[in-house]
């Protein structure tokens, strides 16, 4: 069976959340931050988390929620 050979694009680029990666074909990267992307995602997870505190804490002493 026969291999199709694909031809090598260059720059690669690999997009994430928040952060993307550029490989050029002479083993250069480059890396470029979304800083609102990322900012965004630490606040969701600082929301969640102190909210999981507060619901927590209400159950542990039966504060009722207002």
């Amino acid at each position: 069976m026969a291999t199709k050979k694909t031809k090598q694009v260059w720059p690669k680029v690999v997009k994430g959340k928040h952060l993307t990666v550029t490989t050029y074909e002479n083993g250069k990267t480059e890396l470029s931050w979304d800083d609102e992307a990322l900012l965004q995602e630490v606040r969701t997870a600082i929301a969640v988390y102190t909210a999981k505190q507060k619901s927590n804490h209400q159950e542990k002493y039966g504060v009722k929620a207002k």
